[in-house]
């Protein structure tokens, strides 16, 4: 079983296995001593969407609701744009387009791995309604989320969350799950006006009266969201966080300013505590003074943030995600102890991004998600990566192209040996996010997570 057939596909319902499809190495004989060693190394999830146990529990308490094929090809995340359907009939016509999509293959595989899909079928009339019917089944067992990261081998996941004391409900046999605060809109983006749908939706006006609820505190001043920042920060990771995250290329380019005027941005937060809306340059002064503000709070506690760069769907412009942006903070000398994530490999600007992290040793590449966008530049990424960066820089993400892949290719021609190819698996798979994160301090540690798998 390759590689990724053992990692977790980040969707919106199902814990996948993923597999980029057959190897082009042409001596076996390497290809197949790696994989085995390989596959019993553990893995770090760094960039979980997944939800966590329990988060459906109401949805499967409906009587009429199945988790069946056209649910899970419609709903998962990026899948559903090309594979919606409201029902079997729909999602076949869909299929008849779309069988050969980055995003669904994975899923495809997932079906072979997990239901018992013939590996040499495609979904069809004959097999669709008893794939559903065990994915269904098997959704409803308690002991199914925790077996699936076991057969994956993913030791540790990081997943979106702010408070970390509510994972401590969480038991799972062989995985451990930690936070990470995504601190735009409670912090950074304080000052973006609220849209009609969210002031239905929410009740609120202005996004600071969000934040003031959210951390029960009354915003007077730029001096009250500055201590805010520095003690929010501080408590979470104090609570077991593990890395601050920032989705800011959906909404603008990331060329913060760190030497806005504090003046300045004490004039637009009076504007933004008075319920008033600055004009789109003042909003992004403010911004721009906030995340610096953030950026050095991390500094001091010497922290990561994973920034997303690359693929933007249709949230945004795509060049607002290139991550030479990020080249100014990294450059600046403010933030030397920020640990800066560069997040699924930047794609499209992947050589760009490889460069710019070759140079600052508190940078990091994680190329989780390029083999959904593209198989094919997800592997040539990583052979890239290999060669160029230090061995510490790199990190895999658990949804990228076959590492046992590139590395045969490497020792086959004489690159690497055998040995220091295991070497830069285990470091890429494990390691350097366990390192990275702090995955194995006390501090990270959750204790209601007991047993963990041995490498």
């Amino acid at each position: 079983m390759q590689l990724l057939r053992r990692s977790i596909r980040f969707c919106l319902t199902l814990f996948v296995a993923l597999s980029t499809g057959s190897t082009q190495a042409t001596d076996h004989g390497v290809l197949n001593r790696l994989l085995e060693e390989i596959e019993k190394i553990p893995m770090v999830d760094t960039h979980s969407h997944v939800p966590l146990p329990g988060s459906d529990t109401e949805i499967l308490k409906d009587p009429n609701f199945h988790y069946d094929v056209s649910w899970l090809l419609g709903s998962t995340t990026y899948a559903g744009e090309f594979l919606y359907g409201k029902d079997w009939p729909d999602t076949k016509k869909m299929l008849e387009i779309n069988a050969q999509h980055a995003y669904y293959r994975p899923i495809r595989q997932a079906l072979v791995d997990l239901y018992g899909l013939n590996p040499e079928a495609e979904l069809t009339d004959g097999n669709v309604k008893t794939i559903s019917e065990r994915m269904d089944a098997k959704r409803r067992d308690a002991t199914w989320y925790g077996e699936v990261y076991r057969r994956a081998r993913v030791q540790h996941v990081i997943t979106i969350e702010e408070h970390p004391d509510s994972l401590s409900h969480i038991h799972l046999p062989d995985t451990r799950i930690f936070p990470m605060w995504n601190v735009d809109f409670e912090i950074v983006y304080v000052a973006t006006p609220v849209n009609d749908k969210e002031q239905k939706t929410t009740g609120f006006r202005h996004r600071i009266e969000q934040t003031e609820k959210h951390f029960g505190v009354r915003l007077h001043s730029l001096t009250d969201m500055e201590t805010l920042i520095d003690r929010e920060i501080t408590r979470f990771f104090e609570r077991g966080g593990v890395g601050l995250k920032s989705t800011s290329a959906y909404f603008r380019p990331l060329n913060f300013d760190t030497k806005v005027p504090r003046l300045v941005a004490q004039e637009v937060f009076a504007e933004v505590a008075a319920r008033k809306i600055p004009s789109a340059d003042r909003r992004r002064h403010l911004e721009d003074y906030l995340m610096t503000r953030v950026l050095k709070k991390l500094n001091q506690l010497k922290k990561p943030i994973q920034f997303h760069t690359g693929n933007q769907q249709s949230w945004n412009l795509v060049a607002n995600s290139n991550p030479l942006e990020l080249n100014k903070l990294l450059y600046d000398g403010q933030f030397s102890d920020v640990k800066f994530v560069i997040m699924h490999g930047g794609y499209p600007y992947t050589q760009e991004a490889i460069t710019m992290v070759r140079y600052f040793p508190n940078a990091y590449l994680d190329l989780a998600w390029m083999a959904l966008f593209s198989p094919a530049a997800a592997k040539t990424a990583l052979a890239d990566a290999i060669d160029m960066l230090d061995g510490r820089q790199l990190m895999f993400g658990t949804d990228s192209a076959n590492l046992e892949e590139v590395l045969a290719e490497k020792v086959e021609g004489g690159f690497l040996t055998e040995q220091v190819a295991l070497q830069i698996a285990r470091r890429i798979l494990y390691s350097n996010a366990l390192e990275l994160y702090g995955l194995a301090s006390p501090q990270a540690a959750n204790p209601t997570n007991s047993v963990l798998l041995r490498p």
